[in-house]
């Protein structure tokens, strides 16, 4: 089975993804740097007994809009595709995401699942999830949710409560959050490599 990682640092549009049969394959979006970005990712599965990850980082801030829409598509059976996604908006900053799982006729036995979270660090910023499906096939196992919300207080001040100032403890929160998704990267070296940019960039938004 071949084994490859995709790593997305930018948006733009109608970028397309193809996947074969057998293959295990992960994509990963960081989007970190300033400025408005729009754009599309979407994954075709062309093969039978195709394995997807698909994860997200987003960190926005300033006056930022970003419009993130990802595709799902199973065109072949037994293939499973798995999407999480995370952001984090500061200052003004706006997200909207959709996404869309495509299950075909063909696909049966097809397992697809879809998650995106975002925690709001201003009373001004913003984000707009909205997950879909499109199932034509009988068999298969599918999935999809979303949330938004802020920094849990408690936890916060329970940080506080050991010897933390509010920014550590957010900056440790935030981390903790984000760690999900660079935890499920194959590749060590790129999971260090990814950590210590989004560290760094919280650590900048946080100041």
């Amino acid at each position: 089975m071949q084994n490859s990682t995709v790593v997305i640092d930018h948006l733009r549009k109608n970028q397309q993804f193809t996947v074969s049969d057998g293959e295990n394959k992960t994509f990963v979006i960081v989007l970190t740097k300033e400025g408005e970005q729009s754009g599309d990712v979407k994954i075709i599965i062309k093969g039978e007994k195709a394995n997807v990850q698909i994860l997200g980082i987003i960190l926005g801030f300033g006056k930022q809009k970003i419009n993130l829409y990802t595709l799902q598509d199973h065109l072949r059976p037994e293939s499973k595709s798995d999407l999480l996604i995370k952001s984090v908006m500061f200052d003004e900053a706006k997200l909207y995401y959709q996404g869309l799982i495509k299950i075909e006729k063909d696909a049966q036995k097809s397992n697809a699942y879809q998650k995106n979270q975002n925690i709001l660090m201003s009373p001004k910023s913003w984000a707009d999830s909205r997950p879909t499906l499109e199932i034509l096939a009988n068999d298969v196992r599918c999935t999809h949710g979303a949330t938004v919300g802020k920094i849990d207080p408690e936890q916060v001040f329970y940080l506080s409560s050991r010897g933390l100032s509010d920014k550590e403890a957010q900056k440790m929160l935030l981390e903790g959050f984000l760690n999900e998704i660079i935890l499920r990267i194959p590749e060590k070296a790129l999971q260090e490599k990814i950590r210590v940019k989004i560290n760094d960039k919280i650590s900048h938004l946080l100041h």
